[in-house]
């Protein structure tokens, strides 16, 4: 590049910032990828080296380490993520308060508070928690040495976990060796687990893993050799039978549900209209279709080799969206009265974490169009094309670029330091509006 150009080049970037930063200017300097910068009534956005830095009105990127918006930040994503109620650094910390309940977790040392209620610790060492992993509460002491588990009144000790477990007239555990577990519905007990079950109850097993299994109840019997590969399942309430020889290659079932299973080459099963699904030549072809009647929500999916699908879903009747991704190549989504595209698709994942911090990086061209507005990005806006409801325009980064309104037309050149703009004449203005010409 010569130094006229260079020259050119710089002079054109200088006198657009000064003009940006006059109040209520709208500017678009376009360098894409290397630089662009746009800004329009109160808002803007600049982007540099591509999607990898994005500062705008709405968000800050500086990817893949850093994002932020008004409703989260990601540092790292997945590892580090903030929201409203909740903000997480693996391995470092976790913070959650939702509900009148909070927990903090800083690498070993724990904190909480549930209502009117606090209590922390320091793992291993010593601590004492409420409602945390599925417990009422939780004392521990040089853990795994002494645990100590509360729910509903009943009172769990552990020593040396999982070897010894107590809780009077309710467990017992010397694992593996022999252990058991009872209440007001049953009692259960093993001899070298997970080999050996027997259990007396509501629901009665007797079990020599993987040889035999056996259980039944007042409605169902269900036996099992060489579990879980050969099966035989049968109920009263609902009448419904199933067997499998071997599972998962051959299944059948009927009543309740009707299955047909002769894999790779057919799969289907039934539940009335609320869940369909066909699956031939697995993996080759799967069709889903699930139904929930108090939503009245339907959920149609038609995958070839898993990661080729096309989605719809129905909410009262209506088709609110649609999806077909052609992987690794494309992906379209549409919703509502909003249409998105991307090229490529290489990770098929949809969470707004991934789409904000690493699908810019991994899209070469994208897109969008509503009835009022369509946009094409190729190579993050070194091509360029976008239209709303009053004007059109063209740009190939930095050296050319075409507008067209309904009153004007312009031609621009080295980021529009030099353009020609003309405007439309009456015949002009009719023809565009695809109105006949008026004699």
């Amino acid at each position: 590049m010569s130094f006229r150009l260079i020259a050119l080049l710089t002079l054109s970037l200088t006198v657009n910032v000064f003009l940006c930063a006059s109040p209520g200017y709208a500017a678009d300097i376009n360098f894409a990828p290397l630089f662009r910068y746009e800004s329009d009534a109160g808002r803007y956005d600049l982007s540099i080296a591509g999607p990898f830095l994005e500062f705008s009105s709405e968000s800050t990127a500086i990817r893949p380490l850093f994002y932020r918006d008004d409703t989260e930040t990601d540092i790292l994503y997945p590892l580090g993520r903030s929201t409203e109620n909740h903000s997480h650094l693996v391995p470092v910390f976790k913070w959650t308060d939702q509900n009148d309940v909070e927990t903090f977790d800083l690498l070993i040392f724990t904190y909480g508070r549930d209502h009117d209620r606090t209590y922390g610790g320091i793992f291993p060492f010593y601590g004492s928690l409420l409602n945390r992993f599925g417990h009422d509460r939780v004392r521990f002491v040089l853990w795994p040495l002494y645990t100590k588990l509360v729910d509903d009144d009943q009172e769990t000790y552990s020593i040396l976990w999982p070897f010894l477990k107590y809780s009077r007239g309710r467990e017992f555990q010397f694992f593996p060796f022999y252990g058991y577990e009872k209440t007001i519905n049953y009692r259960h007990d093993y001899v070298l687990w997970p080999f050996i079950h027997h259990r007396r109850g509501v629901e009665n097993i007797d079990a020599f893993l993987p040889f035999f299994y056996y259980n039944r109840n007042y409605t169902f019997r269900g036996i099992s050799v060489i579990w879980p590969f050969f099966t035989y399942n049968r109920n009263s309430s609902p009448e419904h039978m199933s067997i499998s020889l071997p599972w998962p290659i051959i299944r059948y079932a009927t009543g309740a549900y009707e299955e047909r299973q002769f894999l790779p080459f057919y799969w289907s099963k039934t539940e009335g209209d609320i869940y369909r699904m066909r699956t031939i030549l697995w993996p080759f072809y799967r069709q889903v279709s699930s139904y929930d009647p108090r939503a009245n929500f339907r959920q149609d999916t038609v995958s070839i080799l898993l990661l080729n699908s096309k989605t719809t879903k129905v909410h009262n009747g209506v088709v609110e969206s649609e999806s077909l991704t052609a992987w690794p190549v494309w992906h379209k989504h549409d919703y509502r009265n909003r249409s998105l595209w991307f090229f490529p698709w290489i990770f098929p994942f949809h969470d707004d974490g991934f789409r904000n911090n690493y699908l810019p990086l991994l899209t070469l061209a994208n897109g969008y169009n509503t009835p009022e507005s369509s946009q094409v990005s190729i190579l993050w806006d070194t091509f360029s094309y976008r239209r709303d409801h009053v004007v059109s325009r063209f740009s190939l980064s930095f050296l050319f670029s075409f507008e067209r309104s309904p009153e004007y037309k312009q031609v621009g050149f080295l980021s529009n330091l030099l353009h020609f703009r003309w405007v439309l004449s009456d015949e002009e203005k009719q023809d565009d509006s695809g109105q006949p010409e008026q004699h």
